[in-house]
């Protein structure tokens, strides 16, 4: 696996120094655009593009992302703290992404943010559809996006898509079973609903696992062999 924040020679401090002189020229460019626009214009930024980065990396592009998103993470909570508006965090993201197509805290958490704080839900799917092509056996882009879809778009056959998804990948957490079980009975499909909680009944030891199947079965009009209708 590769390391983050490794350095293996003495080049990797000079590629350091280089990469904080082009954040700092990143900075200086912003501050310039802010005072230019500043007149009603709202907020420019001038963002060096990854492939003008590219070349000046040397095979350092994955540090060259964590600090774009240290730096990302710096100006999330400037806005968090003052206007609510994010209107580079999109390019901010994409540009991390194309030096490290791997990152996946950025694809994660930049979807929470695109969704909840920019209000832009369309796009933080499209960052996860990203992901989940670029990453098939990770489960959570998958898990991201069919929680996205049930919360915010509400959209039960896109949710019970991906998380089907997630619960076919190893890894997934205990729960996506039983909401993928859930989702069944809410887009309709009963009778696969009731094959899933019998089966989570059934393969699972833990006696609160067993009191939601009893329970959703319930839901879903089934009674297991020890129980009766009240």
């Amino acid at each position: 696996m590769k390391q983050r924040w490794t350095l293996v020679s003495s080049r990797g401090g000079v590629l350091l120094v280089v990469l904080l002189l082009f954040l700092g020229l990143a900075a200086v460019g912003s501050d310039l655009d802010r005072r230019e626009g500043s007149r009603g214009q709202g907020e420019k930024e001038y963002l060096i593009p990854a492939e003008h980065l590219k070349p000046f990396l040397c095979g350092y592009e994955m540090l060259a992302a964590d600090l774009l998103w240290l730096e990302t993470v710096q100006y999330l909570g400037k806005h968090l703290l003052g206007d609510q508006q994010f209107p580079q965090l999109l390019p901010r993201l994409r540009r991390i992404v194309s030096l490290d197509p791997n990152f996946l805290d950025v694809y994660r958490l930049g979807a929470i943010f695109l969704a909840y704080s920019a209000g832009q839900e369309e796009e933080a799917i499209r960052l996860l559809q990203r992901a989940a092509a670029l990453l098939p056996h990770r489960w959570e882009p998958a898990h991201d996006l069919g929680t996205l879809y049930y919360l915010r778009k509400k959209d039960y056959a896109q949710a019970l898509y991906w998380l089907n998804r997630a619960n076919a990948l190893p890894g997934r957490p205990d729960y996506v079973p039983r909401f993928v079980a859930r989702l069944y009975a809410s887009t309709g499909e009963r009778e696969t609903a009731v094959e899933m909680w019998i089966g989570i009944y059934r393969q699972t030891d833990l006696d609160w696992v067993k009191d939601i199947a009893r329970r959703e079965l319930r839901k879903l009009g089934v009674y297991l062999p020890q129980e009766t209708p009240r």
